[in-house]
C-alpha cells in the first residue's frame, strides 16, 4: 500500500504535467493566432497594393481619355483606332504586375433606352432589342420581359412578359425593379435568362457583349457604329439588318470575348476568314453623315431612327486586372466623359460585373 507522501508526490507530478500541457497548448494557441494575424496583415496589405494599382489604373485611362480628346482625330470620332482602343500588356510594378483595357460602352445596345422618362415603352428601342436578339438567334419575344423590369407599370406584356405575379413565385421570390437598370448582369435576375437554366444562361452569356446598362439622366445613349458590333447596327433599323456585317468596323469578332479583353498580343494566333476580313473596309466614320451614305450611298435618306447612332461616345468601362503575391484582383470602372474630355467615375465593381 502506498503511503499518503506517495500519494502526495504522484498527484504533483499529474499537477506539473496539466500545467505543461496547459503552457504548451496556450503557447500554440498564441501562435497559431499570431501567425493567423500576420496572414490576415500579410493579405490585407497585398489586397490593399492591389486596390492602390487598380485606382493608379483608373488615372492612367482618364489620362488617355482626355488626351483622345485634345488631339480632336478624325473630328473628335470614337473609334478603334484610337489609342484607347488598345490593350495595355502586362506591366510590372514591384511584385505585381497590371494591365486591362477600354471597353465603348456605346458599342452597345443601351437597355435603359427601352423607357422614356416617364418609364413608359419606347417602341423605336423596343424594336430596336428585338432585332437585336433576332440577330444574335434568340428569341425575340425575350424583350418582353425585358422592357417590363425597367418599365414603371405592373402590367405584364401579353404573352410573356413578367412582372410581380412571376417574380413572386419563384424561389426565393422577388420583386421586378421597375426602374432603371443599375447594371447589365441584373439581366440574370429577368424572365428567360436565369443562370440555373442552361439554355437561359446561353442566351445571357450570348446577349452580354452587345448590350449595356448606361445612365439616361443626359438623354438616351446612342450607339457608336465605329464601336458596335454588326449584330447591333443590323438592329438599329429594319433598313441596316442586312447591312450589319458590311458596315461594321470591326475585323476580328473580338466584341464576343466581352468581358474579357481582347487578345491583341497572341503575336502566334493566325489571321482565318473567320476571325479577319482584310478586303473589306473598315476605315472609321467621321461622321453619321459619312456612316449613312456608306449604307445607302447618294439615297439622302436616313437609314435608322435619328439619334439612334452616333460616331462619338460619352462612356467607357475600363477592366484592370492586378496580380501580386498570392492574390488577382480585377475591377471594373464605368466613366462617363465630358466634351472637354474629363471623366467621373460613374460606378466601379470588383471581381464582377
Amino acid at each position: 500500500m502506498s503511503s499518503p507522501k506517495d500519494r502526495q508526490h504522484g498527484i504533483a507530478i499529474i499537477t506539473v504535467m496539466l500545467v505543461i500541457a496547459l503552457s504548451t497548448i496556450t503557447i500554440a494557441s498564441m501562435v497559431s493566432r499570431q501567425q493567423l494575424d500576420i496572414h490576415r496583415e500579410t493579405n490585407e496589405a497585398f489586397l490593399q497594393q492591389a486596390r492602390s494599382l487598380a485606382i493608379s489604373g483608373e488615372r492612367f485611362a482618364a489620362a488617355v481619355l482626355y488626351r483622345d480628346v485634345q488631339d480632336a482625330a478624325r473630328e473628335n470620332s470614337d473609334s478603334l483606332d484610337d489609342d484607347w482602343a488598345q490593350t495595355l500588356p502586362p506591366v510590372p510594378v514591384d511584385n505585381a504586375s497590371l494591365q486591362g483595357c477600354l471597353f465603348d460602352m456605346q458599342g452597345r445596345f443601351n437597355l435603359n433606352n427601352l423607357v422614356n422618362d416617364e418609364g413608359e415603352a419606347n417602341p423605336v428601342y423596343v424594336d430596336i432589342l428585338s432585332r437585336l436578339l433576332q440577330e444574335l438567334n434568340i428569341d425575340p419575344v425575350k424583350a418582353q420581359a425585358i422592357v417590363d423590369w425597367v418599365d414603371s407599370d405592373i402590367n405584364a406584356t401579353i404573352p410573356d412578359g413578367a412582372e410581380d405575379d412571376y417574380y413572386t413565385s419563384l424561389t426565393p421570390p422577388y420583386g421586378t425593379a421597375n426602374r432603371l437598370m443599375a447594371n447589365v448582369s441584373e439581366l440574370r435576375l429577368i424572365k428567360g435568362f436565369n443562370p440555373q437554366v442552361e439554355e437561359e444562361d446561353a442566351d445571357y452569356q450570348l446577349l452580354l457583349p452587345h448590350v449595356t446598362a448606361l445612365p439616361t439622366t443626359n438623354g438616351l445613349v446612342p450607339v457608336n457604329v465605329n464601336t458596335a458590333s454588326p449584330q447591333v447596327i443590323s438592329a438599329l433599323s429594319e433598313f441596316l439588318q442586312p447591312l450589319g456585317a458590311d458596315l461594321s468596323r470591326w475585323d476580328t469578332a473580338g466584341y464576343e470575348n466581352y468581358p474579357d479583353c481582347e487578345d491583341i498580343f497572341d503575336l502566334t494566333a493566325e489571321a482565318t476568314p473567320d476571325t479577319l476580313e482584310a478586303e473589306r473596309d473598315t476605315t472609321p466614320y467621321e461622321s453619321t453623315l459619312i456612316f449613312e451614305d456608306s449604307a445607302a450611298p447618294e439615297s439622302g435618306e436616313a437609314v435608322a431612327e435619328p439619334g439612334t447612332f452616333d460616331v462619338r461616345s460619352r462612356y467607357f468601362q475600363l477592366r484592370i486586372d492586378v496580380a501580386t503575391e498570392g492574390l488577382s484582383l480585377t475591377q471594373y470602372t464605368l466613366f462617363e466623359r465630358s466634351e472637354d474630355g474629363k471623366t467621373r467615375v460613374v460606378q466601379r465593381s470588383r471581381d464582377t460585373l
